[in-house]
């Protein structure tokens, strides 16, 4: 499925919905879509993943390229509305916590995802 994405502007910055796989094929398209944000510092980018159909490695790659590039350029990103398939690639990879925003998991996927990877101490 291809990328899309849906940017709406807000006062403090932007709010962008994206639809789609964000998987290898498409990296190089979703990198495309960002090139065309405009961020100044200080902004809040709110990026919807309530459409994300199908994520992979690279995927999880590119948005922590993302939150990397966010705090080099002094701008928030906030990852909001996680699709299931987002969250079980964030729970499996006990990635919840790089990206620190507040995760929300429907009653019907709440045996499907249970963040414990990454959560305990290593003996």
């Amino acid at each position: 499925m291809e990328p899309v994405q849906n940017l709406r502007k807000t006062n403090s910055g932007f709010e962008i919905s994206w639809k789609g796989y964000l998987t290898v094929p498409f990296v190089q398209e979703w990198k495309k879509l960002t090139d065309i944000w405009t961020i100044s510092q200080g902004n809040t980018i709110q990026l919807d993943l309530n459409g994300i159909q199908r994520i992979d490695s690279a995927g999880i790659q590119f948005l922590m390229y993302l939150k990397t590039l966010s705090q080099k350029k002094h701008f928030l990103i906030q990852l909001s509305n996680h699709s299931l398939p987002v969250l079980k690639v964030l729970d499996l990879l006990g990635l919840v916590s790089f990206f620190g925003d507040r995760v929300k998991v429907k009653k019907e996927h709440s045996a499907e995802v249970e963040f414990r990877y990454g959560t305990r101490k290593a003996n």
